[in-house]
C-alpha cells in the first residue's frame, strides 16, 4: 500500500465572483492513504490526476493550484520532539558533531581565539563599553526551557 501527499498553494478570493482577485494564503497538502501501488505505478500522468483532484476542491471563494506530490511505499518514520530538542541544544552548546574541532597542523588555535576575544571583551567591559557574545545569549535562549 501506499500514501500520495499532494501539496497545492491556497488561495482565498478577496474580491467577487465576475472580477476574481486571489491572494496566496499558504499551503495546504491533501493526503490519500493506502492506495494499491501498481495503480500509482502504472499512472500514465499522476501530475495532471493530481491538478485535477485539488482543482475540484476549489470553488468561487477559495482554490487550490497543485504544486507537486510524492509517493510514499514505506511509511512515516517518527523523530521524538526530545530528540530534536537534544539535536537543537547540542548545536547552541556546541556538543557532539558540532563542538568546535581543531584543523590539522593548528591544534590549540582555536582555544587561543576564544583566549583573545574573551580578553577583548574584558578590556572593553572594563573600559565601560558592555560587549555580550552572541554566541552566549544563543546558549542562554536554548537551554530556557529546562
Amino acid at each position: 500500500m501506499a500514501t500520495l501527499r499532494i501539496f497545492t498553494q491556497y488561495y482565498e478570493n478577496y474580491s467577487d465572483t465576475k472580477t476574481p482577485h486571489w491572494k496566496p494564503k499558504g499551503g495546504q497538502t491533501f493526503i490519500i492513504k493506502d492506495i494499491e501501488g501498481d495503480m500509482i505505478m502504472y499512472c500514465d500522468n499522476l501530475k495532471e490526476v493530481c491538478s485535477n483532484l485539488v482543482s475540484a476542491k476549489s470553488n468561487e471563494h477559495f482554490k487550490y493550484e497543485y504544486r507537486e506530490h510524492e509517493v510514499d511505499f514505506i511509511g512515516d518514520e517518527e523523530i521524538s520532539v526530545a530528540e530534536l530538542t537534544k539535536e537543537v541544544r547540542d548545536q547552541f552548546n556546541g556538543e557532539g558533531k558540532y563542538a568546535p574541532k581543531d584543523i590539522p597542523g593548528f591544534e590549540g588555535t582555536l582555544d587561543k581565539l576564544n583566549d583573545l576575544c574573551d580578553n577583548m571583551i574584558s578590556h572593553a567591559n572594563s573600559a565601560g563599553t558592555v560587549i555580550e557574545c552572541s554566541a552566549d545569549l544563543d546558549n542562554e535562549w536554548a537551554n530556557e526551557s529546562e
